[in-house]
C-alpha cells in the first residue's frame, strides 16, 4: 500500500476531482427551473419530501431527470476522487513536512478530506435515492440537509488548507 501515497498520486486524485468538480459546476445549469433556479443546490438544501418531489416534477417536465442522475453518479466519482486526493496529499505534507506547522497543516488535510467525503456520501446518496426512486422522503431529505453544512465546511476548510500547504511545502524544498 505504500505506493498509493505518491505526489503522483495525488496530483491525479485530487487534480481529477478538481477536473469533475468543474464539469459538475458547468453543466448543473441544466437542471435550473422554475421551480429549482439553483438547479442541484436546491435539491441538495430541499429539507422535505413535498420540495424535493417538486423539484424532481419540475425537472422531468423539463426532460432533465436523467441528467440529474448522471451528475449525481458522476458526484460520487468526484466524492471519492477529490476526497482521497485530499487524504494523500495531507498524509505526504503530513509526513514530509520540515515544519511543525506545516505537518499540522497536513494532518487537518488529512481530517478535513475525510470529513469532507463521509459527509457529501451521506448527502449524495440520500439525493441520488430520492431521485432513482422518483420519490422524495422526509428522512433522506433531513439526513442530506443535515450533511449539507457539515460537507460544505470541511470543503472549504481542506480545500484552504490544501492550497496554503502545498505552495509552504513548495516554497520550503526550494529552499
Amino acid at each position: 500500500m505504500p505506493n498509493l501515497y505518491s505526489w503522483r498520486n495525488f496530483w491525479i486524485f485530487w487534480g481529477g476531482g478538481l477536473a469533475l468538480f468543474l464539469y459538475l459546476i458547468i453543466s448543473g445549469g441544466a437542471l435550473e427551473t422554475i421551480v429549482a433556479p439553483n438547479g442541484i443546490l436546491d435539491h441538495q438544501s430541499a429539507a422535505t419530501a413535498e420540495r424535493v418531489n417538486a423539484i424532481q416534477q419540475s425537472w422531468s417536465d423539463a426532460g432533465v431527470l436523467e441528467l440529474a442522475r448522471w451528475g449525481m453518479i458522476v458526484d460520487l466519482f468526484f466524492i471519492t476522487l477529490y476526497m482521497s486526493g485530499g487524504i494523500i496529499g495531507g498524509r505526504l505534507i503530513w509526513q514530509r513536512a520540515k515544519s511543525p506547522t506545516l505537518k499540522k497543516i497536513g494532518l487537518l488535510c488529512v481530517l478535513s478530506y475525510f470529513f469532507f467525503g463521509l459527509s457529501d456520501y451521506v448527502e449524495t446518496i440520500c439525493q441520488l435515492v430520492q431521485l432513482v426512486c422518483e420519490q422524495g422522503s422526509d428522512i433522506f431529505a433531513g439526513t442530506a440537509v443535515m450533511a449539507l453544512p457539515v460537507k460544505i465546511i470541511t470543503w472549504f476548510v481542506g480545500t484552504v488548507a490544501m492550497i496554503t500547504a502545498l505552495i509552504w511545502r513548495w516554497s520550503e524544498i526550494r529552499t
